[in-house]
Parts: structure tokens; C-alpha cells; sequence
């Protein structure tokens, strides 16, 4: 999985130490938007890979999960 998720260069998403994303604001520039999108995409991403890996019981525990770190 680790291999998989590196490879599609979106394992950052599962950094313990990866900054939260800040809420949007009216002051945002092109680039902290642009970071913003990036990330939800590779977060729904990265959840959805880790989702069809697990077998039929364990995905039923996890879909509630809405974030990658969680599951």
C-alpha cells in the first residue's frame, strides 16, 4: 500500500507531522488555493486507494472514516 500510494505521490497525505489545512479566507491567494484543492483531492484519493484494498468486513468498519489518517 505504501509503495502504491508513494508512487502516485500522494502518501504526504499520511505525514503525522503535515500541516492542517487552513480555513479558506477572503485573502487567499492563487497558491494557498491551488495548495487547498491539491490536498482535498489527494486526501479523497489516497482514502478511496486505501478503501479498495480492504477486504468486504473491514471496509464496511472504515467507510465511516472520512479521513486517510483514520483509517
Amino acid at each position: 500500500m505504501k509503495f502504491m500510494l508513494t508512487a502516485l505521490k500522494i502518501f504526504y497525505v499520511l505525514d503525522p507531522n503535515l500541516q492542517p489545512i487552513l480555513d479558506p479566507t477572503d485573502n487567499d491567494t492563487d497558491e494557498v488555493k491551488a495548495e487547498r484543492k491539491k490536498r482535498n483531492e489527494d486526501e479523497v484519493m489516497c482514502r478511496g486507494h486505501i478503501l479498495n484494498c480492504l477486504s468486504d468486513r473491514l471496509y464496511d468498519l472504515y467507510i465511516v472514516e472520512p479521513f486517510a489518517k483514520a483509517i
